[in-house]
């Protein structure tokens, strides 16, 4: 289904030069607006497993040098403004939600070390905007290297399927086309993020910038009485089908389905412009009791076939 797409959202994700210094890094991350340490450090050092007080270590001995860097009585971190205040977020920063498009991204890969060997093998982003899915795009992916057989068991996505496609930088302008303008959105966006950036980097020397949601974490916040938030368990608990799971457009469409389904519950608290869905995101989670299957459960290894990061 087709329909026409703004090309452009009140707060959106953009493709810019790659910066030289973690420094620069820091600064192209808090264009947007304030940040916590451990957000941005994440970001800025592409470290997913970074703990909290480590990352505020991390902050203070990167960025207190800088005059540009100001560190706010909140603990977040912010960029000055020419005159030397802190500089928050522009009005258009936080829109209604009705004016945000999105664009709910997925790949498949070969592993998860975006930076070092693995690729992407399949590409979809399925755009929304005015509480619809508009658009799906999919694509598979030449990875320029073999697709371990156990990802291949996962994703059913096999090295013949992908060896006459096109390589990611050959793509590179299709894919920063219908993501420029929309708010970039995955179940577990640090991971996505990370790959698209990283195809990027190495194919033209830019990185994206700009805002991510992340609806893992909104479902921690709005589905506190669900025991996982997984793409599986998420998509059960609203009674989403997944077309075909471990595939590019099956999750991003069901995503992009979850992300319709989060909005609405977040509506319903009174939550109505990006702002407002932003810090929703970034709020701590309640911790959940563990009961005794919980427990279990984590007492033991899970199956290497079973997907525990979507």
């Amino acid at each position: 289904m087709t329909s026409p797409i703004p090309q452009s959202s009140p707060v959106a994700t953009r493709v810019v030069s790659q910066p030289t210094t973690l420094s620069a890094r820091a600064a192209l991350r808090l264009a947007n607006g304030p940040l916590d340490a451990l957000t941005l450090m994440r970001d800025v050092c592409q470290v997913e497993q970074l703990q909290r007080d480590a990352a505020e270590r991390m902050a203070v001995a990167l960025l207190s040098s800088h005059d540009e860097f100001v560190h706010l009585c909140t603990g977040h971190w912010a960029v000055r403004n020419a005159v030397g205040s802190p500089m928050l977020p522009p009005p258009s920063a936080t829109p209604s939600l009705h004016d945000v498009a999105f664009a709910v991204v997925d790949v498949e890969t070969t592993g998860t070390h975006a930076a070092g060997s693995d690729r992407i093998t399949e590409i979809a982003i399925a755009r929304v905007t005015g509480g619809q899915v508009r658009e799906v795009y999919s694509q598979l992916v030449n990875p320029e290297r073999l697709i371990p057989a156990h990802i291949s068991a996962i994703t059913q996505i096999t090295w013949d399927m992908v060896k006459d496609k096109p390589c990611f930088r050959h793509l590179a302008t299709q894919v920063t086309t219908r993501i420029a303008g929309h708010v970039f959105v995955a179940h577990n966006a640090s991971f996505d993020w990370r790959f698209v950036s990283e195809e990027l980097r190495r194919g033209s020397g830019q990185l994206l910038s700009g805002p991510k949601l992340c609806t893992v974490r909104l479902a921690r916040v709005l589905l506190p009485q669900l025991a996982r938030r997984s793409l599986d368990h998420v998509t059960h608990h609203f009674g989403i089908d997944i077309a075909a799971r471990h595939r590019a457009a099956g999750d991003a469409e069901a995503t992009a389905r979850v992300l319709l389904r989060l909005l609405d519950i977040a509506a319903d608290r009174g939550i109505c412009t990006w702002g407002e869905l932003d810090a929703l995101a970034m709020r701590p989670a309640a911790r959940r009791s563990q009961s005794a299957r919980d427990k279990r459960r984590r007492a033991f290894p899970h199956p290497a076939v079973e997907d525990h990061i979507a």
